[in-house]
């Protein structure tokens, strides 16, 4: 009976470890995700301390409400990635490179001027990027930012 118990509690933890076990992020990023939705929680919006204001665009909105595509990232085995920005006409507005690295749930993207930083949740085909950066270029990193992307390949273009 004393020899069995501790095999039996052993044996509990051991599967309860494996069912709050994150995904692999090198394993499972490459490929090709598309925006989905971007939601960001602006505090002292337009340099006022004691405003907020929030920044929302779903699935459908891209086109009417900001003229473009969904954006898409290509994230490459190599740890390099490229987003690309497209009109509705497909013209390439522009382009974002730069090295990706991933650290538990946490995803760095790298480019040559600025670094992004990311705690990530990868479900479903479907990954959550939730960060506090300057998304208002007030120069206080006080914004809440979160954007979901879907893939759509598991290649890259």
């Amino acid at each position: 009976m004393y020899f069995i118990l501790p095999v039996l509690l052993l044996g509990c933890q051991a599967e309860s470890d494996k069912s709050i076990q994150k995904p692999d992020l090198q394993k499972e990023l490459p490929g090709t995700w598309e925006a989905v939705s971007v939601n960001v929680q602006i505090n002292s919006a337009m340099g006022n301390p004691d405003s907020t204001a929030t920044f929302v665009i779903e699935e459908n909105e891209w086109l009417e409400r900001l003229a473009v595509k969904p954006v898409r990232t290509y994230y490459l085995t190599d740890n390099k990635y490229r987003q690309e920005f497209k009109s509705p006409y497909d013209t390439l507005i522009s382009v974002n490179r730069g090295m990706w690295n991933a650290f538990g749930d946490t995803l760095m993207m790298i480019e040559p001027t600025v670094t992004y930083q990311y705690t990530v949740e990868l479900e479903n085909g479907l990954i959550e990027f939730n960060s506090v950066l300057d998304w208002d270029g007030d120069g206080e990193e006080d914004d809440l930012y979160k954007a979901v992307h879907r893939k759509i390949s598991i290649g890259v273009e």
